[in-house]
């Protein structure tokens, strides 16, 4: 089962390459026809296009979580996304960049979370360690529209020291039955930056990534994983 949904997380990603790759030349073309449409000195709202496009998968394997029966469970988690950056800070030959962006995530899924066996004495709503747990896979997709990044160096490798935060929705309640289907996401770490070309890089990095519904559940076991990245980025050209 990991290895199938491996496997379907690599699809996941080739096919946001093959997308991205067509949205990079077309917003290209796009910026360069971009023009200042003020009126007698009066600012306008500008829409920039993105100056940096990637695509990336994500995976933590065996990671403890504990649900509000008290046992500890495993999962396996796994990601993919498209990213989308704004370069706020610095250009592509200063020491020091900072970059705004936002990542959309198609496709994610955790393994191992359990539904329970009920019987007279343990119920939904009581406190019971012994309930037996039934392990199933949930899937979900969601959106981190609140990211930062620090990007340190400027030969063919960089460092990335980046956080985000979002929301990801699941077909079905996580981690517990009575937790929520939507649950808030956040997540920070390094990152290398090797660069391929003059517009293409390769990214390899190392998450630490938070789940939890914030309340809106009536329990709230959070989900923490160390999760590895890997993935493409690309500027885009001007």
């Amino acid at each position: 089962m990991a290895r199938k949904t491996c496997l379907s997380c690599a699809a996941a990603l080739a096919t946001l390459i093959l997308v991205l790759g067509g949205v990079q030349r077309a917003a290209a073309q796009a910026s360069a026809a971009t023009k200042d449409t003020s009126d007698g000195g009066l600012p306008t709202l500008m829409l920039r296009a993105p100056s940096t496009y990637g695509g990336w998968i994500a995976a933590a394997r065996h990671s403890a979580f504990r649900t509000r029966t008290g046992a500890v469970g495993y999962r396996d988690f796994y990601l993919a996304s498209a990213r989308f950056g704004w370069q706020v800070g610095g250009d592509d030959a200063s020491p020091v960049r900072v970059t705004y962006f936002i990542d959309v995530i198609p496709a994610a899924v955790s393994t191992g979370m359990p539904e329970y066996q009920w019987d007279s004495r343990c119920q939904p709503t009581t406190f019971c360690p012994g309930a037996t747990p039934i392990p199933h896979n949930v899937y979900g997709f969601g959106l981190a529209p609140i990211g930062w990044s620090l990007g340190v160096g400027n030969g063919r490798a960089r460092l990335t020291i980046e956080a985000a935060g979002g929301g990801l929705w699941f077909d079905r309640r996580v981690p517990d039955p009575l937790a929520a289907r939507f649950n808030f996401t956040a997540s920070a770490g390094p990152t290398l930056e090797l660069r391929l070309r003059s517009v293409e890089s390769l990214r390899l990095g190392y998450l630490w990534h938070h789940t939890s519904n914030g309340g809106t559940g009536h329990v709230n076991p959070g989900l923490n994983s160390g999760i590895l990245t890997a993935g493409l980025l690309w500027r885009a050209l001007r």
